[in-house]
């Protein structure tokens, strides 16, 4: 990894992209270290006052925050759920990454760093991207206490975050890649070419959760539990806790939490697997998920948005910017038409092929309940039926679905009565096939094309809170936490107490709640899941299709089924993602197994 600062710590120092903040559409797509010709950037200089330190302050948060909402145009926010099988997204187009990464063989390890596709490899997260971001928040860590004009006390508060920002790009990198180097300071330019130094290993996988957890209690100590108006998008207490029970709840499912790895990594195995099954973790999730959940409705102003409107609460909680159930989010107001805003590519009020690209899948499809609860009845393979049937059962789903998604010649739920929402607005892309469009995070959105991208939300806690108590067998408490979320979206309370049959609805909860927020492709991985490869992320992926099994129309639809549009690949080295071949050829970086 650390051949990898050799080259990517010579970078600039900082991207700058100003606080968005409450009210406001502010951005800045430019550089802060742009100077006059002649000049040199230096760190006395970005520090030498506050006004500067904020800049520097705000590019840690744009490079760390961005994490996988998109890696140089090939990766974005629903591109988890694409390669789950939740949706269709880019397959159709030869060498696209969804195309490679669900078609071709899965994530490989010869990507080029700063482009994921130009060398024929392909992974969902920018690994030497981590380290970039590391690095610019360790720079501002490390050299704010050279600013004259800030208090001692906002120093410190700004040194907590950029640890917090450090530890939520670590927890990423635990999730996808299992043990990676652990980086303790942005290492001076004067030690670059010093190799011996920057060839730090893998650290066991027991190291780096450690590690995060350390980072995650001291910023936590040290940030505010809320902040005005005006600093909306910073670190909170609660959000730095929120990073740590991430981490825990990870650590506790089983792809790490077993005596027996996915594959053999012979004596390097404790950079995939913790090599013992420990129940106790499930006790540290739980405990961490209920932290965050007290300091978030106690001193952090928070709540489950629960009016009891179904389809207003949820539309909200995933839409409205600066909502009080959004514990930190990813804020960049700029347009996401004509390319000017990359990671906001959801929006459908211009035409955006990325955004109307994407489509509902039939297993997905299947996760929704009906409003009243119970499961709908689609066709099967091969199976048709009247497209007015397809109109109704859409019609008798759930409020987050239809929130999440817009039906063939239906008005969006989500934006009730405006023309610019209906479904022919959006007939202009590569798919005319499966359940829906994608309208999430748009709620009665009308006209704005940009959306804050919601990192965490309270409600996942609530879930994380409810798998954990399931799992150390408080079936009642792990109900009560589930019924949370459950019974907002409408719904009537789950009763189920069978701990096997509870893990699946809470996993179902998971898939339904947190679609499209970069949840559902790990956890499927973490979780183990036994199908991963039927239908899944491997095997025959179905959607609905039209007219005797083609495409949806505009207009005039005769009839609707089920079909197998293409076949996912698996492979259990996909349970972790692979490291640069680059970097692994270098001698100081282990691969993962499989690749």
């Amino acid at each position: 990894m650390i051949y990898i600062i050799q080259r990517y710590w010579r970078k600039a120092l900082f991207a700058s992209l100003p606080f968005v903040i409450l009210g406001s559409s502010i951005s800045c797509q430019k550089d802060f270290l742009q100077v006059p010709p002649g000049g040199n950037p230096t760190v006395d200089t970005v520090f030498n006052q506050s006004s500067n330190a904020y800049n520097a302050i705000a590019g840690a948060y744009y490079a760390s925050l961005r994490q996988g909402l998109n890696w140089s145009g090939y990766y974005s926010p629903s591109t988890d759920d694409q390669l789950a099988g939740s949706q269709a997204f880019w397959v159709q187009i030869p060498g696209s990454v969804a195309a490679v990464s669900i078609l071709g063989g899965g994530f490989t390890p010869n990507f080029n760093s700063q482009d994921m596709g130009s060398n024929g490899g392909y992974g969902n997260d920018g690994y030497t991207d981590n380290f970039q971001a590391i690095r610019k928040a360790y720079l501002v860590k490390e050299n704010i206490s050279r600013v004259l004009d800030m208090t001692d006390a906002d120093k410190a508060i700004v040194r907590a975050e950029m640890q917090a920002l450090i530890a939520y790009r670590y927890t990423q990198m635990f999730i996808m890649y299992g043990g990676v180097p652990i980086i303790s300071q942005s290492f001076p330019l004067t030690t670059i070419d010093n190799l011996d130094a920057l060839a730090i290993p893998r650290a066991p996988l027991q190291n780096v959760l450690d590690t995060i957890v350390t980072w995650c209690d001291q910023s936590a100590a040290a940030l505010p539990s809320r902040w005005a108006d005006n600093s909306l998008g910073r670190m909170t207490k609660t959000a730095a806790l929120a990073i740590k029970a991430k981490a825990l709840m990870y650590a506790a499912r089983p792809l790490f939490n077993s005596a027996t790895p996915y594959l053999q990594l012979g004596a390097n195995n404790n950079l995939i697997s913790f090599g013992v099954y420990d129940p106790q973790l499930w006790n540290k999730a739980l405990a961490a998920s209920e932290a965050v959940i007290k300091e978030a409705e106690g001193a952090g102003g928070l709540h489950i948005i629960n009016t009891g409107n179904p389809l207003e609460d949820y539309g909200t909680a995933t839409s409205t910017p600066s909502n009080r159930e959004v514990i930190l989010a990813f804020k960049q107001q700029v347009p996401s038409s004509g390319g000017a805003g990359p990671y906001n590519i959801f929006n459908v009020v211009n035409y955006h092929y990325q955004a109307n690209g994407a489509v509902l899948s039939s297993s997905m499809l299947e996760n929704y309940y009906q409003a009243d609860g119970t499961d709908q009845t689609w066709p099967g393979v091969g199976q048709t039926a009247p497209f007015s049937e397809y109109i109704s059962k859409f019609k008798q789903m759930e409020p987050r679905m239809r929130a999440d998604f817009n039906g063939w010649e239906m008005q969006a739920d989500n934006n009730p009565g405006d023309p610019i929402w209906h479904m022919n607005e959006h007939y202009k892309d590569i798919n005319h096939f499966g359940a829906g469009q994608p309208t999430k995070f748009y709620y009665k959105a009308g006209r704005r094309e940009w959306f804050d991208f919601p990192i965490f939300r309270l409600a996942a806690y609530y879930l994380s809170s409810a798998e954990a108590y399931n799992e150390i067998g408080q079936v009642s408490e792990a109900l009560k936490r589930l019924n949370v979320v459950h019974q907002r979206a409408g719904l009537p309370a789950i009763t189920e107490t069978n701990k096997e049959k509870l893990r699946k609805i809470i996993q179902r909860e998971w898939a339904i709640e947190f679609i499209q927020e970069k949840y559902r492709f790990n956890d499927l991985k973490h979780w183990k899941e036994s199908n991963i490869d039927q239908g899944i992320i491997g095997g025959p992926i179905r959607f609905l299709a039209f007219n005797n099994g083609g495409d949806a129309l505009p207009s005039k639809n005769t009839n609707y089924g089920n079909t197998v549009r293409y076949n996912g690949f698996w492979h259990p080295r996909q349970f972790l993602n692979p490291l640069p071949q680059s970097e692994v050829n270098k001698g100081y970086l282990i691969q993962n197994p499989g690749y």
